[in-house]
């Protein structure tokens, strides 16, 4: 059986059910754009943390996440990493600053754009790109 070559995506969704769908959104035009996906960050390329920013427990979540799929990156396991979702909206200039390693941010509003600006790293009208 011969393996796959496509660029792998894992999503981790935190927050209300809102988070979920706009994360079932995303995996569905990921995959509608060619992108394998895995459950398993360690096995992907591209990870995106669908963030929540509402609560502070939901704030404290969102970071660590954040922070464990970094170390994925930094240890070279992935590639790239996305951060969405209402906590990267709602302290977008705060995060930037404390994660300057983010590849980018995805806005809420924009699931029903392509995500294959990921694969080349720049952003479409409604994707702000974060370094």
């Amino acid at each position: 059986m011969r393996e796959s070559t496509r660029e792998k995506v894992a999503l981790v969704s935190l927050g209300c059910p809102k988070n979920l769908v706009d994360s079932e959104i995303m995996l569905a035009k990921l995959s509608e754009a060619g992108y394998e996906l895995t459950p398993r960050a360690e096995e992907a390329q591209l990870v995106i943390v669908n963030t929540c920013g509402f609560i502070e427990s939901a704030k404290k979540e969102s970071i660590d996440a954040i922070l464990q799929v970094s170390k994925l990156k930094e240890s070279g396991a992935c590639r790239k990493v996305v951060v969405t979702g209402c906590l990267s909206q709602r302290y977008k200039g705060e995060l930037s600053r404390n994660f300057p390693k983010w590849i980018s941010s995805w806005e809420q509003t924009s699931t029903t754009e392509s995500p294959n600006w990921w694969a080349t790293g720049t952003a479409g009208a409604r994707f702000s790109l974060i370094t």
